[in-house]
Order: C-alpha cells, then sequence, then structure tokens
C-alpha cells in the first residue's frame, strides 16, 4: 500500500479564488460530504481551509474511500493553466488505513 497515485480533481472553475492561493506540492485534505446536495457521495478537496474541487464520482479513488474505508494523504503535484485561470489540478495521492473524514456542507 505504498504506492503513490495520480488523480484528477474536478470542479475547479467554481473555485477559482481559493486555487490561487494553492502551489504546486501543497497538501490537500480530503473530506466525504455526505450531505451535499448535488452528490452524497462527494469528496471535497481542500487546501489551506478552501475547497479547490471535488473528486470525481465516478473514480476509483472515491470507491476505495468510501466503500472500503480507506483514507489517503494528498498533494497537488501539477496545476495546468490556461486562459481563464487553473484548468486543471492533479493530485498524487497515497492510500492508509485511516478512513476518510467528513464534513458539513458551509451555510450558504
Amino acid at each position: 500500500m505504498n504506492s503513490i497515485y495520480s488523480v484528477s480533481v474536478v470542479g475547479e472553475r467554481n473555485y477559482q479564488d481559493a486555487i490561487a492561493a494553492v502551489g504546486e506540492g501543497e497538501a490537500v485534505v480530503l473530506y466525504h460530504e455526505p450531505d451535499n446536495p448535488y452528490d452524497d457521495r462527494a469528496v471535497a478537496v481542500r487546501c489551506h481551509g478552501d475547497t479547490i474541487g471535488y473528486i470525481p464520482r465516478d473514480s476509483w479513488l472515491t470507491e476505495v474511500l468510501l466503500d472500503e474505508g480507506k483514507g489517503c494523504s494528498a498533494f497537488v503535484s501539477r496545476l495546468r493553466r490556461g486562459r481563464k485561470g487553473i484548468t486543471g489540478i492533479t493530485l498524487e495521492v497515497k492510500l492508509n488505513a485511516s478512513p476518510i473524514k467528513q464534513r458539513e456542507l458551509d451555510a450558504p
């Protein structure tokens, strides 16, 4: 279980302000958001206390974290920049035995 896996993040166009403070190599924390109104299996990617995107709902990582009860440590390995800001985020993820943390969504 010492392997490191690359995983893409989705939804980054919605979090450009938070992403502006993120650099390559920075640690991120993944949280399950069971009360997310769009997806009760949502796994948020957060850095500096702010959401910067989500793990894709059909990702193998979502299944491992939520169905198999694994946890992980992760960091930003690549930020792809385009004319309209960050157009892609890639994480490097290392699985561990600690279960993923849950968080409630912020009130609107």
